[in-house]
């Protein structure tokens, strides 16, 4: 496993750890003013995956040589967001609708550059072979670099 797909894979699964410990206490305003703010990421990821992906936000959100991990299962594989970028294009081709909605959306805000983010995510699309459902846990993990957010990891 390479030096930056394990770091970013551990980060990932110190995020998950750290998501499901109980505070003692409130978070500090400032941590939950930024945590509602970075649930708007769902916004946006939503707006990427329509039935013509919104190309500019999929770059926004993962530059072209970053790298990020996606975890499903037993499964997990390393992008770069220029792969990504290719593949969400390429598996939008055949899709004539598609609709992606975020419900009981969570932010863990760990400092000001990384927090962690879990939404219940409903995906329906329309393709050649008729229509489909997709329902689960989207969790992602962001850090900050400069005035901008990028996602680091998912877990779906």
């Amino acid at each position: 496993m390479s030096n930056t797909r394990h770091m970013v894979l551990q980060a990932s699964l110190t995020a998950v750890a750290l998501a499901t410990t109980p505070l003692a206490g409130q978070r500090p305003r400032h941590q939950q003013t930024l945590g509602d703010t970075l649930l708007t990421i769902f916004d946006s990821v939503s707006a990427i995956h329509a039935s013509h992906p919104d190309t500019g936000l999929l770059r926004r959100l993962h530059p072209a040589a970053d790298t990020l991990v996606y975890i499903e299962g037993d499964r997990i594989e390393a992008f770069t967001g220029d792969s990504l970028f290719r593949r969400v294009v390429a598996l939008h081709r055949p899709v004539r609708t598609m609709t992606q909605e975020f419900t009981e959306r969570h932010a863990r805000v760990f400092d000001t550059t990384t927090a962690f983010l879990s939404a219940t995510e409903r995906v329906r699309w329309v393709d050649a072979t008729g229509p489909h459902e997709w329902h689960g846990l989207l969790t992602l993990l962001v850090t900050r670099r400069g005035d901008r957010w990028f996602i680091r990891g998912y877990r779906g």
